[in-house]
């Protein structure tokens, strides 16, 4: 069955101790047997314009396997974050946005993420926001960008992690253009996003280490082959718009 890991990271990063090298991925593409994954920077990536010449060097490299995701602090001014962010996704082709709310210490709501959003709409890209325990990243506090941009696709990394599931499902259910990355919640909220919201689950894995424990949840809810489908494949496929 063929697979979209939607959360996926390359290079360093300064703020949780990680590195993640183009060998590392390729072995992972290898022994997971991964149809595509959406790579991003680190949120202490030291230079996510160097980080996203990476990505995109993979993405020629591995034609169809990588796909973009850009991830630069908002807070380094809108004319850094402008430019940066209509290079990526006009000129080299990224498929999405993250918002990282603890990494990057922003809410979804404070003005300087605006332009995340404004470009996201621009280019018909979804936003990831990183949800969770931690300051900012509580999913209800992605609800006003919900409301005002309504045809910008959200995506909550994470799934609320957890300790916000349940916040995290409420929101998919009540929004239409919000989805779910389960990485890291209990099998047993899986289960129930699962019954819930089978069309708003997005598959990611986040780290390397994580990919068993992320595949081996998925194994131990034995859904029917056309929800397991729906989760690995096709709902990533819709909502970053791939041509796979």
């Amino acid at each position: 069955m063929k697979v979209i890991d939607s959360h996926m990271h390359l290079g360093e990063c300064r703020i949780f101790g990680l590195n993640v090298t183009e060998e590392q991925l390729l072995k992972y593409f290898d022994k997971y047997n991964i149809t595509a994954a959406i790579v991003q920077p680190f949120p202490g990536a030291p230079d996510p314009v160097e980080t996203h010449n990476r990505i995109f060097e993979l993405s020629k490299r591995l034609k169809g396997k990588v796909y973009g995701m850009a991830s630069i602090n908002p807070h380094l001014g809108e004319e850094v974050v402008t430019r940066e962010l209509d290079r990526v996704l006009g000129e080299l082709g990224f498929v999405a946005i993250k918002l990282h709310t603890l990494g990057h210490a922003i809410p979804p709501a404070n003005p300087r993420a605006t332009v995340l959003f404004e470009k996201a709409a621009k280019y018909r890209v979804p936003v990831m926001v990183h949800t969770g325990p931690g300051p900012f990243s509580d999913p209800v506090n992605v609800a006003p960008r919900a409301e005002e941009y309504t045809d910008v696709k959200i995506i909550l990394a994470h799934a609320g992690f957890g300790v916000y599931t349940p916040a995290a499902m409420w929101l998919a259910k009540k929004y239409d253009n919000v989805y779910l990355e389960p990485s890291w919640v209990p099998v047993y909220d899986l289960a129930m996003l699962v019954a819930e919201t089978p069309d708003k689950l997005l598959f990611g894995t986040d780290l390397l280490e994580n990919t068993p424990v992320e595949f081996a949840k998925i194994e131990s809810l034995q859904l029917p082959d056309d929800v397991r489908e729906q989760v690995l494949y096709k709902n990533a496929k819709e909502v970053f718009n791939l041509k796979l």
